[in-house]
């Protein structure tokens, strides 16, 4: 699983190969067209030579794009988020603008309403509570 940092570092990587493979065709195509300019020769090359650079160009581009959509999918799905003493184990959206957060504050894990007038504890399962059986369960509601 990938942490924001890492994720953060791989697309700064595939961004900055990007900026360079640009660079570097755009500074050959300067290069190439003064120099045919110079000699007074019309460009009479073929067509394969711009065809396959345009290919190459939309491939990496495509690259860059299923490469940016993989990493903000992990973020998204399998996202833990931990501070301190407190990590988000899971969330579910609930509709527009509702969701239902798991937090684990210590030993407890509380469950979390929030919405756009706030956020709302909605229950509380201690460790003693997680540690009782069934038959204590049980004795309990008699």
């Amino acid at each position: 699983m990938l942490t924001s940092n890492k994720s953060m570092n791989l697309l700064l990587v595939i961004l900055a190969a990007t900026i360079l493979l640009i660079t570097a065709g755009s500074a050959a195509a300067a290069e190439t067209a003064p120099a045919i300019a110079a000699a007074g020769v019309a460009d009479t090359g073929s067509l394969w030579d711009p065809t396959i650079r345009m290919v190459l160009s939309l491939s990496a581009v495509l690259a860059l794009l299923a490469g940016c959509t993989w990493i903000a999918k992990r973020m998204r799905n399998g996202a833990s988020f931990k501070s301190g003493m407190i990590e988000v184990i899971s969330g579910v959206s609930l509709g527009g603008r509702e969701k239902v957060v798991l937090l684990r504050v210590g030993s407890d894990e509380i469950l979390v309403g929030l919405s756009p007038t706030g956020m709302r504890r909605l229950h509380v399962l201690s460790k003693q509570s997680r540690q009782a059986g069934f038959s204590d369960y049980m004795e309990q509601s008699k």
